[in-house]
């Protein structure tokens, strides 16, 4: 196993039929860890039926704060504050998107909600890392 992954032997989510995978360093980072939480929300939840409408922005918008968020874990100078930065306007939108879909009726406040509290704490947790130099 290379040095830059652990193991860890607690059922995680990712992927779902896995207990025991190995754990890349940018899991670790808490923004990303709260990125990925919302993401399955999204993805296994009672928002599985968004597809379409605002749904199609609400998964390629979380997805681009997942992945951008993880870029930026590894990037260097100051292309990796610009990279936090995107994640969280991707965070941004994603939260609006749960909005307009509650505000339609295409999904639950409570559930909405469940996923925007996520969003809001990665969403201040990406801004202490772009402020970072």
């Amino acid at each position: 196993m290379p040095k830059a992954c652990i193991m860890n032997n607690t059922t995680q989510t990712h992927p779902p039929t896995t207990p025991t995978r190995a754990l890349f360093p940018h899991e670790r980072l808490d923004a990303i860890r709260v990125l990925m939480e919302a993401y399955d929300l999204v993805c296994t939840g009672q928002l599985t039926t968004t597809r379409g409408t605002a749904g199609d922005p609400l998964h390629r918008a979380l997805l681009g704060a997942v992945l951008r968020a993880t870029e930026a874990y590894s990037a260097r100078g100051d292309n990796r504050g610009a990279l936090f930065d995107s994640a969280r306007a991707s965070s941004g939108e994603a939260s609006m998107a749960l909005w307009a879909l509650a505000k339609d009726r295409k999904v639950t406040s409570d559930a909405a909600g469940t996923v925007r509290l996520r969003l809001c704490r990665a969403v201040q947790m990406l801004t202490g890392l772009t402020r970072r130099k």
